[in-house]
């Protein structure tokens, strides 16, 4: 009776400890794919090489990425595709305030659409 009891401890404990690893498993792998999600949409500043989706792109990852243009001037990208929509040239850049030619051509080959 004593060897019947502890086989069904030892079955119980087996069963517990190897339930417990796989749920373990499964909520590591969670993260690791939100991570992935994440590295996926900040993908899309990495469009064609080093180019900058100037249509998907939030504020600060434009003033990262693009010479001349800080917080401010961000925002004012960001607000003005938001009013007049997604943009389809860079010349239409120039139509942001305090977006010159000279910041234009800086970044000219930067920019993806």
């Amino acid at each position: 009776m004593k060897l019947v009891k502890t086989f069904i401890s030892a079955y119980v404990l087996g069963s517990a400890l190897f339930n417990g690893s796989v749920f373990a498993a499964e909520k590591a792998a969670e993260p690791v794919a939100m991570v992935q999600t994440a590295n996926a949409e900040t993908q899309q500043t990495a469009d064609m090489g080093n180019k900058l989706n100037i249509n998907t792109a939030t504020a600060g990852e434009i003033q990262k990425a693009l010479t001349g243009i800080g917080a401010k001037k961000a925002e004012a990208i960001v607000q003005y595709r938001e009013k007049h929509g997604n943009f389809t040239t860079a010349e239409q850049l120039l139509e942001v305030q305090g977006i010159g030619k000279a910041t234009l051509e800086k970044n000219r080959d930067r920019l993806a659409f």
